[in-house]
């Protein structure tokens, strides 16, 4: 059972900090102070820190994390907001796997019996799921999908190998190498693997 989640009373908010973020240098620490400067100066905005501890855009110290750069992100801020909520909901997702797309009364139905908490939290807890729910992407980013053809599986290799020639014939006989890819999006990491290859093995 889970103990709480977080929330906002301004989830109004939310989506205009999200924005801010993408246009704003990455800050060394996600503080008051930082948010004060993004335009937010509220005490109720205050919140959105720890939500974002909550989904893994910060750390417990406030130290942006590799989400918080995928944040900045134009396309893909609203599938890493998915990912982590389907994190931070894991209990919610478990009964519901699109409970994104419930009624109100089956996520706040959900949200009771997960943490047994009082009609007004449940509330509260409700009002910001919904919101990040309206702004997430549920599904593959494109970073995920954007792989390169050689990926697909590993490659075979047949590399003649000439031996000396006997009773006027030449010998000859086929090697398969196999190479395993690395997995990587950098097409500059193949290129280099297959230029060794054509170097070192198959010779000019």
């Amino acid at each position: 059972m889970t103990d709480s989640y977080p929330y906002m009373l301004s989830n109004n908010k939310i989506e205009a900090i999200l924005t801010k973020i993408r246009t704003a240098a990455k800050p060394t620490k996600f503080t008051h102070e930082f948010l004060k400067n993004l335009g937010f100066s509220s005490s109720n905005d205050r919140a959105i820190i720890p939500l974002f501890k909550r989904l893994g855009f910060i750390t417990e110290e406030g130290t942006p994390t590799e989400y918080y750069d995928r944040l900045k992100d134009e396309t893909d801020w609203q599938f890493v907001l998915g990912e982590r909520m389907n994190e931070l909901y894991r209990d919610l997702f478990n009964i519901n796997t699109e409970i994104q797309k419930a009624s109100d009364s089956e996520i706040k139905g959900a949200i009771s019996r997960t943490t047994g908490k009082d009609e007004a939290s449940v509330g509260r807890y409700l009002a910001t799921f919904k919101t990040l729910a309206a702004l997430a992407k549920f599904g593959v980013s494109p970073r995920v999908k954007e792989k390169p053809v050689d990926e697909k599986k590993d490659k075979d290799i047949m590399l003649p190998l000439k031996l000396p020639i006997e009773n006027g014939k030449q010998i000859e006989f086929c090697q398969n190498i196999q190479i395993h890819l690395p997995a990587t999006t950098d097409i500059s990491v193949y290129n280099a693997i297959f230029k060794s290859i054509r170097d070192n093995l198959l010779g000019e």
